[in-house]
């Protein structure tokens, strides 16, 4: 193990560069998107920083629900040695309760963020939150990764750059799916009553909080023969987000409930 005096600070300006820099390029991307009506560069600031502070919150609370340290190498015994599968779902189950709490997290860090700010007043500024919020999160979580893999391993630079590459087309990729997800269900209830609001976000969740499962299940299970697989299927979810996006987009962001006069209190009922 290298000790912290002797790591090379260049793998730390790495580890950093290697988090935060492919993030603010997916930001800039989703940003873009919305450039006729940009968000307030301050709330989305804010609400990026929001989700990285959310990424150690959550590793703590991670540890509660976690039987052992070698839950992966359970979840891949089990799945290996053809037992039943309700055998398999139950040494898999904590990985539906981590799975939530990273999706409620991000969800809260977009609500602390902006979500209940007056400038998240369209349909399609939910789902730009909850994406800036989730690549704060990966941002961090990524950062901490590369870090992690320095101290442990003290990395070559084609290693860490390889490894880097991994975190910025999977995890990355995941938790914007996820997130966009959640914020399209959200998105496409803006208008709603609060009673559909609450059914949106309840299946938002549990979607994403799938996608979520199945992704780590399969990473886990298929180890590096699922990896290739597994990208290509968080591709084309983003060409479905990004679809799904288009159509968010064009929704009437005139359109109020019945005696409504601001459409920002429609969604502030949260």
């Amino acid at each position: 193990m290298t000790n912290l005096n002797g790591v090379n600070w260049v793998f730390i300006l790495l580890a950093i560069a290697g988090g935060f820099l492919p993030t603010i390029f997916w930001l800039w991307f989703w940003l873009h998107e919305d450039k006729k009506k940009p968000e307030p560069k301050r709330v989305i600031a804010r609400t990026f920083i929001v989700g990285g502070f959310f990424v150690p919150i959550v590793f703590i609370i991670d540890h509660f629900f976690l039987p052992s340290n070698n839950l992966v190498t359970q979840i891949s015994t089990a799945y290996k040695s053809n037992l039943t599968l309700s055998a398999i779902i139950l040494v898999s189950l904590p990985l539906v309760a981590l799975a939530l709490i990273e999706e409620l997290s991000k969800y809260l860090a977009a609500r602390i963020g902006a979500l209940r700010n007056i400038n998240c007043d369209e349909p399609i500024d939910v789902m730009i939150y909850m994406i800036t919020a989730a690549l704060g999160f990966s941002a961090v979580e990524n950062s901490l990764f590369l870090f992690s893999l320095l101290i442990t391993s003290g990395p070559t630079y084609s290693s860490f750059l390889f490894t880097g590459n991994l975190r910025f087309l999977g995890a990355t990729l995941l938790h914007t799916v996820t997130s966009a997800t959640l914020g399209a269900f959200l998105g496409f209830a803006f208008y709603q009553k609060t009673w559909v609001k609450t059914i949106a976000w309840i299946l938002g969740l549990a979607t994403a909080t799938t996608v979520h499962l199945f992704f780590n299940f399969f990473i886990i299970t298929g180890g590096s023969q699922n990896v290739l697989p597994v990208l290509i299927g968080l591709w084309v979810a983003t060409m479905f987000i990004i679809f799904i996006f288009e159509i968010i987009r064009r929704l009437n962001h005139r359109k109020t409930l019945p005696g409504s006069t601001n459409k920002v209190r429609v969604w502030q009922r949260w």
